[in-house]
């Protein structure tokens, strides 16, 4: 499937999924599709945000997961197009493991709790 574990800690890279933090996407699963700057990206679900019009988002209320879509890396770097219904499928796919994982990798990268 192309997901491979990403344990560099910091920048957000192209083709990693994160969660979003806040806002009305709270919850919800996303790929990097581009960088604008250190502390704004591009991410998309391929069905709200088709890759054609992705949502800007501050990387502060962004968490990381441990996965990262090699392919979606690759095809940006490549400049090859990103199709909607491909990362739709990517995107499912992490849904499923994520919710058979217990959301490990969600709790992996979470923000610290406040005292």
């Amino acid at each position: 499937m192309g997901v491979t574990p990403d344990l560099q800690e910091g920048v957000l890279k192209t083709g990693d999924v994160v969660v979003v933090r806040q806002g009305k996407n709270k919850g919800k699963f996303f790929v990097v599709v581009g960088i604008e700057s250190e502390t704004r990206v591009f991410i998309s679900d391929g069905s709200n945000y088709p890759v054609g019009k992705p949502k800007k988002k501050n990387v502060k209320h962004l968490q990381r997961t441990l996965m990262n879509l090699e392919d979606v890396a690759g095809r940006v770097a490549g400049g090859k197009p990103l199709d909607n219904g491909w990362l739709v499928q990517k995107v499912s796919a992490i849904l499923d493991t994520a919710t058979h994982l217990g959301d490990r990798e969600v709790e992996a990268t979470a923000w610290p709790k406040k005292k």
